[in-house]
């Protein structure tokens, strides 16, 4: 009898990779060229039988797709949290995303829970004319940090399956370079995206985690025309005040009012 497990992997990557439209390619195998930002998290599960130690596994993939807007690092560092693979997704076409995994996500990533198998991934491959240039980069990049590579597309869906296949049986196997460590806080410059990451989890700490409160979060910010890159005061003001209308359900009048005076403090406070 196949053995069952689950496990948590994060795609990580600067926003337009493609990091969506990779999960939706490898889910439903669908694809659309429609970009929506992705606002905090979405959790995305997908069940496989991959081999590993000579055993079969009957595994289920919990697929968290990350904001891809730096500044939201609390929202990033929770979502890491108990992750056990990551896929660093960066966009062929745009060689500064390439940079951004070395600079930013990676660092991260081994800042919250270590050095845990890591899987680089070029999207967006049907795009480029020449790919070897492109494979060769990716794997010089990919041997720095003892990594596999592969160039995709969730438009063809090339090496979609198999990316995901690989960094599950990865997981599997355990291959840790090193063990994880412990989440730390990462400082950042007051600003109204801060206020905003701050904001998001303010409200899924008092709604039960980032699971639980997440999907809300998103709905009431889309309702108030919160654009997650460049938020504004009066966006997110509006987006507070449709947080606690959903708060007056489950929690009293007096908690209501301290959760959304303590947001609209912090909008308040940003620069």
């Amino acid at each position: 009898m196949s053995e069952y497990v689950k496990k948590k992997i994060l795609l990580l990557g600067d926003g337009a990779v493609g990091k969506t439209s990779l999960i939706r390619r490898f889910v439903v195998d669908k694809f659309s060229d429609d970009y929506i930002a992705t606002i905090g998290t979405k959790v995305t599960k997908k069940d496989v039988r991959l081999k590993a130690h000579g055993e079969e596994y009957f595994i289920t993939l919990m697929i968290w797709d990350v904001l891809g807007q730096r500044g939201y690092s609390a929202v990033q560092a929770s979502s890491f949290r108990g992750s056990q693979g990551a896929m660093m997704v960066y966009d062929l076409t745009r060689p500064d995303t390439l940079k951004s995994l070395e600079e930013y996500w990676i660092p991260q990533i081994h800042e919250s829970v270590g050095k845990i198998p890591i899987a680089i991934v070029g999207n967006k491959v049907d795009l480029i004319d020449r790919i070897r240039p492109y494979e060769e980069e990716a794997k010089e990049f990919s041997a720095a940090y003892e990594s596999v590579s592969y160039l995709s597309s969730a438009k063809s869906g090339e090496n979609v399956e198999k990316i995901f296949r690989v960094i599950g049986k990865e997981v599997l196997e355990e291959r840790r370079i090193e063990e994880a460590g412990k989440s730390v806080e990462v400082e950042v410059p007051p600003s109204i995206v801060q206020a905003s990451d701050k904001i998001i989890m303010d409200f899924c700490n008092q709604f039960g985690g980032i699971q639980a409160g997440m999907p809300i979060v998103r709905e009431q910010f889309i309702k108030a025309g919160v654009n997650i890159k460049s938020p504004t005061k009066e966006g997110l003001i509006k987006a507070v005040n449709k947080l606690a209308e959903v708060e007056k359900i489950v929690k009293d009048p007096q908690t209501v009012t301290l959760n959304k005076n303590r947001r609209l403090a912090l909008i308040r406070d940003a620069r």
